[in-house]
C-alpha cells in the first residue's frame, strides 16, 4: 500500500523557534508548525508521501528539502560466470539517494500539482515539511515512510532503504523477467564400440526373409480372396476428423465472440491501456484484506478492481478505481470523492497495458 506512516522516537529535545518540545511523531511536529491537529497533519504527510512516489515514477528525479535527492538508475542485464554455470541477471531500475541540503526542492510543486493545495498555503506547508525533516535528523532514531522507504541515521548520516513495493513499481516493465542459470555442459564421453557377435548377419538375413514371405502372402490374399475388402482411405479419414473437429468448435463459440486480433476479457476485469491513468486507493499483501477492503468500497458505491504486482519473491495487490485519459481528470475525480476513501490515495499512469481484476479474480 503506497501510503506513509512517519514514526520518529527521539531521546533528545527538539527546538523550533526557541520553544522546547518533547520528542514526538513527525505528524505532531508538523501539526504544531502549521497550527492544525495531529490527525490532519498525518493526513497531509500521507498524501505528500504518495505524491513523492508518483513524482519519482513520472520524472525519475526528486528533491525534497530536509531529506535530499532521489533518482532512478537503470542497470543493464549482467552475465556472470559461476561454478554452477553462466548466470544471467535481468535489467532493473533502482533508487539512488543522496542526503544533501536542497534549496529548491520539489515539495511546492508536489503540493500544488498532486495534492491540489491552494497557492496561499503551499509555501508555508513546504517550509514546515523541511523543518520537520531537519528535526528528525537531529536525534537518533528511524524514520519510516511506508510504500516509499525508510530513513536511518548511521554515524550522523541519513541513509535510505527503498521499500520493495516502490522497487516493484519502478520495475513493472521487467516484472516477469527472472534470473537464469545455464549449467555448463559436461565433456562428451566416448562410447566404446560394441563387438559383433558371431552369427549376427545370419540372424538379420533370416528376419528379412521372414518379413518378405509375410508381405507376399498378404499381397496374394488381397488379389485372390473372394469378394475382397477395402481399407478406408487415410486421407479421407483425416479430412473427416478435421472437418468434424472444426464444426464442433465453431458450434460451441458464439459468432459475436469471434474477432481477429481481439482477446475477450473477463466481464469482471478491465484493461488499463498504456498511457492512461487510474487512482491507487491502497496496497495490501494478502488477498483476504483486499477482499474486505473491496467489499467496503463497493458498498460505498465505488467500482474497484485490484492490480497484482510482484515484489521480490512476494506479491502485493493494489486496489484501484477509475480509468482516465489525463492526469487532470483523475485529480478532479479524486477531489470529488466522498469521505471513506483512504487519504493517501494517489494517481498512477500505466506504463504498459495492464489487466485489472474484480472480486472474481481473487
Amino acid at each position: 500500500m503506497l501510503y506513509s506512516s512517519w514514526k520518529f522516537k527521539a531521546w533528545s529535545t527538539l527546538h523550533f523557534g526557541g520553544n522546547a518540545m518533547a520528542a514526538d511523531t513527525a505528524s505532531d511536529i508538523l501539526a504544531r508548525l502549521l497550527g492544525i491537529d495531529s490527525d490532519e497533519a498525518q493526513r497531509r504527510l500521507d498524501r505528500f508521501a504518495g505524491g513523492m512516489t508518483a513524482e519519482l515514477l513520472d520524472r525519475k528525479l526528486l528533491a525534497i528539502d530536509g531529506l535530499g535527492g532521489f533518482s532512478v538508475v537503470h542497470e543493464q542485464a549482467v552475465r556472470q560466470a559461476t561454478s554452477a554455470g553462466i548466470r544471467y541477471q535481468p535489467p532493473k531500475n533502482r533508487v539512488a539517494f543522496e542526503a544533501r541540503k536542497e534549496r529548491a526542492g520539489d515539495a511546492e510543486r508536489i503540493a500544488t500539482g498532486r495534492l491540489g493545495m491552494e497557492a496561499s498555503e503551499v509555501k508555508r506547508f513546504a517550509k514546515a515539511l523541511a523543518e520537520t525533516f531537519e528535526a528528525v535528523k537531529k536525534g537518533p532514531g528511524r524514520l519510516e515512510l511506508r510504500g516509499f522507504g525508510s530513513f536511518t541515521l548511521v554515524s550522523g548520516a541519513l541513509r535510505f532503504q527503498p521499500e520493495a513495493s516502490l522497487e516493484a513499481l519502478l520495475n513493472i516493465g521487467y516484472g516477469d523477467l527472472k534470473e537464469i542459470v545455464i549449467p555448463e555442459k559436461p565433456p562428451d564421453k566416448q562410447t566404446p564400440p560394441v563387438p559383433e557377435r558371431p552369427g549376427g548377419l545370419k540372424k538379420v538375413a533370416l528376419f528379412v526373409a521372414a518379413v518378405s514371405i509375410l508381405a507376399c502372402g498378404w499381397f496374394l490374399y488381397r488379389q485372390f480372396a473372394p469378394g475382397g475388402f477395402d481399407l478406408p482411405s487415410a486421407g479421407g479419414s483425416a479430412e473427416s476428423v478435421i472437418a468434424a473437429s472444426v464444426a464442433t468448435v465453431a458450434s460451441s463459440v458464439p459468432p459475436s465472440s469471434i474477432a481477429p486480433g481481439i482477446v475477450p476479457s473477463s466481464p469482471d476485469s478491465l484493461q488499463l491501456r498504456k498511457g492512461r491513468y487510474t487512482v491507487i486507493v491502497a496496497t495490501f499483501n494478502t488477498r483476504k484484506v483486499v477482499r474486505q477492503e473491496m467489499a467496503r468500497l463497493s458498498e460505498m458505491g465505488y467500482r474497484v478492481w485490484f492490480w497484482p504486482v510482484k515484489s521480490g519473491s512476494g506479491r502485493s495487490y493494489r486496489i484501484v478505481t477509475g480509468d482516465f485519459g489525463t492526469r487532470r481528470s483523475a485529480l478532479d475525480s479524486m477531489k470529488s470523492m466522498p469521505k471513506g476513501l483512504p487519504q493517501h490515495s494517489y494517481i498512477q499512469q500505466a506504463q504498459k497495458n495492464v489487466v485489472l481484476y474484480g472480486e472474481q479474480g481473487l
